[in-house]
C-alpha cells in the first residue's frame, strides 16, 4: 500500500501534468474539495518583507483553492514585532478557523497564542521551523532542519575557498532562526574546513538594504572577506550588492551565499550576481501546510514533526529546482531544539 508521502509525490506529477508553472506551490495528497460549508484557516507568517514568506503565501492559498477552503495569510506590520504577530493570531481566532499555521518570530512570545488557540480548541501547525515552542500544545512542525541547511551551505564554501579564507556572516534577528542558521554553519566550517576564518558577524535583520550597510562597513575594515553568507537571501543579495558596489567581481573574487531559495535570488544565481542558496521550497513547503490540515481534519494520523527538504542550489542545478526535478518527499523527522547541537543530539 503506497504511504501517504507516496501519494503526496504523485499528487506532484499530476499537477505539473495539468500545466502548473514551476513556481506553483504544489504540495501532497490530491485535493478532495469539500462538500460542507467553506473551511477557514489561517497562515501566518512572521511578514512579507522576504520573498520567502511571499512565496509561501502563493502556495498555501494555490493549495486552499485547491481543496475549495478559505486560506486567509496575513502578518504583523514587521518582523520585529512580537506582539503583532500575537494580536494577529487573536484576530484570526475570532473568525472561527478550522486550523492555525504559524512561523513564530519568537519562539517564547507566541506561547500566549498557541494558549488561547486551544482553548478555542483550534489546530496549531508551525511552519518553517521543526523546533517546539515551550508551553501549548502542537499538533504538527513543518520546515526543514536549519541547522542541517547552514551545515551543506558550509561544506558548499569549504569547497568553494578549497579549506582556506575568510568568511564573514550575515545573521538574522536574534532568535532561534538565527541561532540554527549561524551556529550550524560554523559547525559545517569546524567540520570540513577548519583553516576557514569566521572574520566576524553582525545582524541585518533579514533586510537587504541594511545588509548592504553591514557589507560594505564589514569590507572596508576586512577587505580579505572571500564569503558572505547571509542568514536569509535577501541579506546575501545585500551583501553582493555592496561587493559589487566597491569593485569586487561576484565568483570571482568575493562569493555569497544564503537560505531561502526566493525566485529572484535564483535569477541572480542564473545570471552570476549571486554564488549560491540554501533551496528550502517555500511555495511547496506552504501548500504542504494545507494538505497536512487537512490531513488532521479528515482524522488521519500525521507526525509531529514532517521535514521538508533542502538542497545547495547554484547555477549548475538552479534549472533543476526551479522546475521541481529536485525536490523530495517530506519525512517525518525528529525535533530540532535550539541548544547549540546539531538536531538529534
Amino acid at each position: 500500500m503506497k504511504s501517504r508521502f507516496q501519494v503526496l509525490e504523485v499528487f506532484w506529477l499530476i499537477l505539473f501534468a495539468a500545466g502548473c508553472n514551476a513556481s506553483t506551490p504544489l504540495a501532497s495528497g490530491e485535493p478532495t474539495p469539500d462538500a460542507s460549508p467553506e473551511i477557514r484557516v489561517a497562515v501566518v507568517p512572521p511578514g512579507f518583507t522576504s520573498p520567502f514568506h511571499v512565496a509561501l503565501k502563493d502556495g498555501a492559498i494555490a493549495a486552499g483553492d485547491q481543496l475549495g477552503w478559505k486560506v486567509d495569510v496575513v502578518a504583523a506590520e514587521n518582523e520585529g514585532d512580537f506582539a503583532g504577530q500575537v494580536s494577529v493570531v487573536e484576530q484570526e481566532l475570532q473568525k472561527g478557523i478550522a486550523a492555525l499555521a504559524v512561523n513564530p518570530i519568537d519562539s517564547k512570545a507566541i506561547v500566549t497564542a498557541v494558549r488561547e488557540a486551544n482553548n478555542a480548541q483550534t489546530p496549531v501547525f508551525m511552519h518553517n521551523l521543526i523546533t517546539p515552542v515551550d508551553e501549548g500544545r502542537v499538533v504538527e512542525y513543518i520546515g526543514y532542519d536549519q541547522w542541517n541547511g547552514a551545515a551543506k551551505l558550509a561544506q558548499y564554501t569549504c569547497e568553494l575557498l578549497n579549506g582556506h579564507g575568510s568568511v564573514y556572516i550575515l545573521m538574522g534577528i536574534p532568535g532561534f532562526h538565527t541561532n540554527r542558521r549561524t551556529q550550524g554553519f560554523k559547525w559545517g566550517l569546524q567540520q570540513y574546513c577548519p583553516n576557514v576564518e569566521v572574520t566576524g558577524e553582525q545582524t541585518a535583520e533579514w533586510d537587504r538594504t541594511k545588509a548592504v550597510d553591514v557589507a560594505t562597513a564589514a569590507l572596508q575594515q576586512h577587505p580579505e572577506i572571500d564569503v558572505f553568507y547571509g542568514n536569509s537571501d535577501e541579506m546575501g543579495i545585500g551583501a553582493c550588492i555592496a561587493a559589487a558596489k566597491i569593485g569586487r567581481s561576484v565568483n570571482q573574487d568575493i562569493w555569497c551565499l544564503s537560505i531561502d531559495g526566493n525566485d529572484v535570488t535564483l535569477d541572480l544565481i542564473k545570471i552570476g550576481k549571486m554564488t549560491a542558496t540554501l533551496g528550502v521550497y517555500p511555495d511547496r513547503m506552504g501548500a504542504t501546510v494545507i494538505w497536512q490540515m487537512q490531513k488532521y481534519l479528515n482524522g488521519e494520523n500525521i507526525p509531529f514533526i514532517l521535514e521538508t527538504p533542502s538542497i545547495v542550489v547554484d547555477q549548475t542545478n538552479v534549472d533543476d529546482y526551479q522546475a521541481g526535478r529536485t525536490w523530495v518527499t517530506p519525512v517525518e523527522g525528529s525535533p530540532e531544539l535550539d541548544n547549540g547541537r546539531p538536531t538529534g543530539e
